[in-house]
């Protein structure tokens, strides 16, 4: 059933309230919303729900960041091929007397989303190059300004497209770039600060929600675990290991 949302009253709110990007690792899309401030929200109640309503198309997709005074950041967009969809920020009650009323709302934005058909970038948090790593299939470069970068041979056909969509590809080598980029971000190889990194930081919520990253720097036990985890809950989550097994098991029946 449908959740009706009341407008009587609401707060007209600023689009710059908040920080939100689509970015994608393979082919899942995830939205994060970042407050612009510590204080956008203080004037609405802490149990006021906070979404984002999506709009592509006829496509309509709403996405709940939890509540103002427990905020989630990241949240995964069920529908894929978004092109360049409306946004709106709402703020609702979800009181028992006024369940539903629309407290605040911005108006409507332009959200940039991955464009499936680039076949050099991605533009998530991950971006594809084809460059010369022969003899090696794929070489990953962690930059320290932007996001990191997997080159990969330019001897294959539409090689960022493959990367991103390959099975086996994405079985195995997506865990292992998850890992070394953990491991600079956790180890201290990444500068404090870059942006990038806060947005690996995110997404690993979104994978593993309760998941927290170690705070000691020099604790490399609690990196690998931390880090394994991660990369367990990733692979399950999105099915990686069936994915591949029913490719070779397809290949094997041509």
């Amino acid at each position: 059933m449908r959740r009706r949302i009341r407008l009587t009253g609401r707060k007209q709110l600023p689009k710059s309230v908040v920080n939100v990007t689509l970015t994608e690792v393979g082919d899942h899309p995830i939205v994060t919303l970042i407050p612009s401030a510590p204080n956008v929200f203080e004037s609405f109640p802490k149990d006021a729900r906070v979404s984002l309503k999506l709009i592509d198309n006829k496509r309509v997709e709403i996405l709940d960041f939890g509540t103002v005074g427990k905020l989630r950041t990241s949240r995964e967009l069920s529908a894929r091929n978004f092109v360049a969809p409306t946004c709106q920020l709402r703020v609702a009650d979800s009181g028992s007397k006024a369940k539903g009323l629309l407290l605040g709302s911005t108006d409507g934005w332009s959200l940039i989303a991955p464009d499936p058909k680039d076949q050099t970038n991605s533009k998530g948090i991950i971006d594809f190059l084809p460059a010369d790593t022969a003899p090696q299939i794929w070489k990953l470069e962690i930059r320290d300004s932007d996001y990191p970068l997997v080159k990969v041979d330019k001897r294959i056909a539409n090689a960022g497209m493959w990367a991103r969509n390959d099975p086996v590809f994405v079985a195995t080598a997506l865990p292992v770039i998850v890992r070394r980029v953990f491991e600079a971000i956790l180890g201290g190889g990444v500068p404090e600060g870059m942006a990038w990194a806060e947005d690996w930081l995110n997404w690993s919520k979104l994978i593993a929600p309760g998941l927290t990253p170690p705070e000691d720097q020099d604790d490399t036990q609690a990196h690998d675990d931390f880090i394994e985890h991660l990369i367990d809950t990733f692979c399950s989550r999105h099915g990686l290991d069936e994915k591949l097994l029913a490719s070779t098991h397809a290949g094997a029946g041509s």
